[in-house]
C-alpha cells in the first residue's frame, strides 16, 4: 500500500499504534457491544475527513470554522475540538474537514 499524502500516512500510523495500545477487540465484537469513551477518541478519522490547521485557542478555532463554513468549498465540516497532539499533530484546537 502505497500512501502520497503525509497526513493521511501520519494518521494511518496514529491509528495503527493507537488500535495496539488500545488493545482493541475484533471487528465482529467491536460491531456488538459499544466501544467505551477512550477508545472512541483514539479511533482513526472515517475516509475523506481530514484535520484543520492547529489552533491555539478554541476561540480562534471557531473562528477558522465560521470562516470555512462561509467559504463553502468544503462538503462537510465537524465542530472545534482538543486534540492532545502526537509525533505528527501538535496539541491545540482542531475541526475536522470533509473532502470527498
Amino acid at each position: 500500500m502505497k500512501i502520497s499524502d503525509l497526513p493521511a500516512a501520519a494518521l494511518l500510523a496514529a491509528a495503527l499504534g493507537a488500535a495496539t495500545l488500545a488493545g482493541t477487540a475484533p471487528a465482529s465484537a467491536s460491531a456488538s457491544a459499544p466501544a467505551p469513551a477512550a477508545r472512541t477518541f483514539l479511533a482513526p478519522l472515517p475516509p475523506d475527513w481530514y484535520w484543520s490547521e492547529q489552533y491555539p485557542t478554541m476561540d480562534e478555532c471557531r473562528a477558522g470554522f465560521q470562516d470555512a463554513a462561509v467559504n463553502g468549498q468544503y462538503t462537510g465540516l465537524a465542530t472545534c475540538r482538543y486534540y492532545e497532539g502526537d509525533r505528527y499533530r501538535p496539541p491545540g484546537y482542531y475541526f475536522l474537514i470533509y473532502i470527498p
